[in-house]
């Protein structure tokens, strides 16, 4: 049995709304147990009928349950989950969202099944869309209890993404029992929807590690990656595309650059290595010239060279070897730059001039071999 404890986003204020959303849940179920003992007779009229919806039910069913278990999952899913995106829409954002995705999951379930349907499940799974959307780079930590009980710690986006394949899986493989899968699944997808709806028009102020911004530094990292393989530096910006941007207010972009830094500032110090990557590409392509504190920057291209982003690695380890040319972890630094330039971006090129320097400026013995043997190979005729 695995089920999440919390997630690492601090919270900005108390999420009144998701408290109220939880207790009125766990007390309409406490009225269930102690009048009807969960035969729910009496709540019929209140469940979500396909063959007879009517538009009360859509709110109602939200707040009903058939189980504990039921309720302790769901309540659990929504307090570590809902937390979160009261604090991010505001209350009364959250407040509509919430009974919108229960009306929106609902209808999914009416258009697919002729059976009843309660449960907050549908709300739920809007709110992890959302959260998806919203929050793709936070961390959740999980209990499991099988044999041992004890926690870890995983990428919110991999426990979502999870939930959704086995939702998908079960519905089209007909498994779903007892489980409105579908209804699951229409929740996600008007939660993310929302969510990345809310960021595109810039209703919802843009933070840097939202899903929109994933996606604009995949595509950014794909278009630097083609640049270096036509001989091209991804560092260098178009001329135009420079002209256009000293015309712009200095105080602005020097804000601009001050956030960035602070953002991979924070990331080193929290010990988050690839949103601390991902900030540091967003400062290069904002201005090609910042270099960080010296041990920063060094870590910095440390740290994509060990998660394998050889293109950031080589930018950072040049800005190093530029800035802090006398320093004696250079020379190392410019071996390592030939290495990323032979053997992981095929450019030997670009990697003789850091070699020739490495083989003057190197002390050890095997590493100017390592850098001897290295500059021969990028004065060899390619096949």
């Amino acid at each position: 049995m695995i089920f999440p404890l919390s997630t690492d986003r601090q919270l900005r204020r108390t999420p009144w709304v998701n408290i109220s959303f939880i207790t009125i849940n766990a007390l309409i179920f406490l009225f269930q147990a102690n009048t009807a003992h969960l035969d729910l007779q009496w709540a019929e009229a209140l469940l979500l009928d396909p063959v007879e919806p009517r538009l009360f039910q859509f709110i109602s069913y939200q707040f009903l349950h058939g189980s504990w278990q039921h309720i302790l999952f769901n309540m659990l899913f929504l307090y570590v989950f809902g937390n979160s995106l009261e604090d991010r829409l505001g209350r009364l954002g959250y407040l509509f969202f919430y009974l919108a995705g229960g009306i929106v999951a609902g209808l999914g379930h009416v258009l697919t099944s002729e059976a009843p349907v309660l449960g907050a499940s549908g709300s739920v799974s809007a709110v992890t869309g959302a959260f998806l959307a919203l929050f793709p780079r936070s961390h959740v930590t999980l209990v499991y209890w099988f044999i041992i009980i004890g926690q870890l710690t995983v990428p919110s986006m991999w426990l979502i993404l999870f939930s959704i394949a086995q939702d998908l899986i079960f519905a089209t493989l007909n498994m779903g029992g007892n489980v409105a899968y579908l209804a699951h699944l229409s929740g996600n997808l008007f939660g993310f929807v929302v969510g990345m709806g809310l960021l595109a028009t810039r209703v919802l102020p843009r933070e840097p590690y939202d899903f929109l911004a994933l996606v604009n530094r995949w595509r950014q990292r794909r278009q630097m990656k083609a640049m270096t393989r036509e001989g091209g530096s991804p560092w260098v910006r178009d001329a135009g595309k420079a002209v256009a941007a000293e015309a712009g207010p200095l105080n602005a972009k020097s804000q601009q650059i001050a956030q960035r830094r602070r953002e991979v500032a924070q990331a080193l110090a929290e010990h988050q290595p690839e949103l601390a990557l991902d900030a540091y590409e967003r400062l290069s392509q904002l201005d090609t010239q910042q270099v960080m504190p010296r041990q920063q920057q060094l870590d910095l291209a440390n740290y994509a060279m060990t998660h394998e982003r050889h293109h950031t690695a080589a930018r950072a380890y040049e800005a190093f070897a530029e800035q802090f040319a006398s320093d004696e972890y250079t020379p190392q630094v410019l071996l390592i730059l030939g290495l990323i330039y032979v053997r992981y971006l095929k450019i030997p090129d670009r990697a003789r001039p850091f070699l020739e320097q490495a083989v003057k400026r190197i002390d050890d013995p095997a590493r100017r071999e390592m850098a001897q043997e290295m500059l021969e190979q990028t004065q060899r005729p390619l096949p």
